[in-house]
């Protein structure tokens, strides 16, 4: 955990990156609020508010008696959300700035091929 984004956050973001991982899949049991607590030394309450927002955003539905699971589509709906956060924020500022270096389009995909073939 850092200080730079609220914990219950940077908790859902493991959780989903579980998910899209395949750590959990769909109808799968994923980690208690008991053990995220006392894994990350957390407030219960902080862990209790990344597991509800995860079941209010169709990610996580809760089976009675048993916990929580991963939603059918979660893993999609969570790709898919993130494209969009990352294609509606990081694209648009990286285009602006090569615009303002005047690096033409055929240069920026020339370069992120090049770096994409490194990894």
């Amino acid at each position: 955990m850092d200080d730079s984004r609220p914990v219950f956050l940077q908790i859902m973001e493991i959780i989903e990156n579980g998910i899209i991982g395949g750590i959990y899949r769909t109808d799968e049991l994923v980690i208690s609020t008991t053990q995220i607590s006392r894994l990350y030394n957390v407030n219960p309450a902080t862990a209790v508010k990344a597991i509800s927002r995860l079941a209010e955003d169709g990610i996580l539905y809760k089976r009675p008696g048993i916990g929580m699971c991963v939603a059918a589509g979660a893993r999609d709906k969570i790709v898919g959300r993130r494209k969009a956060a990352f294609f509606g924020k990081n694209i648009d500022e990286f285009l602006a700035e090569a615009k303002t270096l005047n690096i033409s389009t055929e240069e920026l995909i020339r370069l992120i091929k090049e770096r994409a073939s490194h990894d």
